[in-house]
């Protein structure tokens, strides 16, 4: 009896529901559920890449087809998906424009119906069907879409995973680092709060004034370490909010970064909900950023806006690359470093929306989805 259309994708969304079983035991099913739903000898799965042809899934257990078999791409027929990123569908290759492919002699496979899995954009590698006997018939385009449909779930369930595994290695990047601070910086900055301490209770009322300035930027220091220890281990979540004031949070962070080349703008002001220790963060990293990456004379302007507030700068453009990763979940190995990664975690743990423009006039950071614009609070 023919399969209906209700046959065709039952299973398969079944499978994609279940979310206790592993990706490799997913993928592996799908591959079998759909060898069996198109009645083929062979279901594989390759990564092609690397511009061969890795069989890294397949219903064949043992021979040329199994998988962990390393083949020449250009003598498979998965090289015209590669090429081509689109369905190829051949039900009889010696009644077909494919009779003299080199494909055809190589493997042995007269009947073949695969596309190509693509993550993050790219081409990862082809899922396909086949067998060494030719169809008596066309393939029917429930059977087509059906193997759209399965390259697609495969597609997004290999770049979920690889994801989720790039978010690990950042967070794990993130906690070495909070440790890093804990071991490391706390115990000179216990000495120096000791010191600055006694120094304060021996020194002239004229120098008094400044050793309190070290002391504020000491105790700054040890809410950072906290913070940060509190980021990487506690995850995204922001503390207590409280109403602030988004013009002086903005200098008090840029007195403590003290850019040496640039200059600060606060346009607009306003009150906002926030974990204000968490919103100083920010605000220091997007300015240490600034101060490292920007060259001289640049101005940084701060301003409130109707769904939250923006910081730009008029240095040179932000890389592309960097750019196009933040604020969507677009991980990858050479995104930017950590400074950027508490900018998001700030965010996403206060529930807001970020954004950043370039161009070779102004980098704008945008941040929204925090309430609708108050007059600022008036300063104590």
């Amino acid at each position: 009896m023919p399969q209906t259309s209700e046959d065709y994708f039952r299973d398969l969304y079944e499978l994609g529901a279940d979310k206790s079983m592993p990706l490799s035991e997913k993928i592996a099913k799908a591959v079998t559920l759909g060898r069996e739903r198109l009645d083929l000898a062979y279901g594989v799965l390759s990564y092609t890449a690397d511009g061969e042809h890795e069989i890294t899934g397949s219903t064949v257990r043992a021979g040329e087809f199994a998988a962990g078999t390393v083949s020449d791409l250009e003598e498979t027929w998965c090289r015209h998906v590669v090429d081509e990123r689109e369905l190829l569908v051949v039900a009889d290759a010696g009644a077909s424009t494919y009779a003299d492919d080199v494909a055809r002699k190589a493997s042995g496979w007269e009947c073949y119906i695969g596309g190509p899995i693509v993550v993050d954009g790219e081409t990862y590698g082809t899922l396909c069907y086949s067998d060494e006997t030719p169809r008596d018939r066309e393939f029917r385009e429930t059977e087509r879409r059906f193997v759209q449909l399965m390259t697609q779930w495969i597609s997004y369930e290999i770049e979920r995973e690889k994801h989720y595994q790039t978010v690990e290695a950042q967070n794990e990047r993130l906690d070495e680092f909070a440790g890093v601070l804990a071991h490391d910086i706390r115990n000179p900055l216990t000495a120096a709060v000791g010191y600055t301490e006694y120094a304060i209770e021996t020194a002239p009322d004229t120098v008094t004034t400044r050793l309190r300035t070290v002391m504020d930027s000491l105790d700054r220091i040890e809410e950072l370490i906290a913070s940060t220890l509190a980021l990487a281990r506690e995850g995204v979540d922001v503390g207590e909010r409280d109403r602030v004031d988004l013009g002086r949070v903005a200098r008090e962070a840029w007195d403590l970064v003290a850019p040496s080349n640039a200059a600060l703008e606060v346009a607009e002001s306003r009150a906002l909900t926030a974990d204000e220790s968490r919103l100083r963060q920010l605000f220091e990293n997007v300015f240490r950023n600034v101060d490292e990456h920007c060259g001289t004379g640049v101005t940084v302007t701060v301003r409130g806006t109707d769904s939250g507030f923006a910081i730009a700068n008029d240095g040179p453009e932000m890389p592309a690359e960097i750019a196009d990763s933040l604020f969507d979940d677009a991980f990858g190995a050479d995104r930017g470093g950590l400074g950027l990664l508490i900018v998001e975690r700030v965010v996403s743990g206060h529930g807001w929306d970020g954004a950043v423009e370039t161009g070779p006039d102004e980098t704008e950071f945008v941040f929204s989805g925090v309430g609708t614009a108050t007059t600022a609070p008036r300063p104590a």
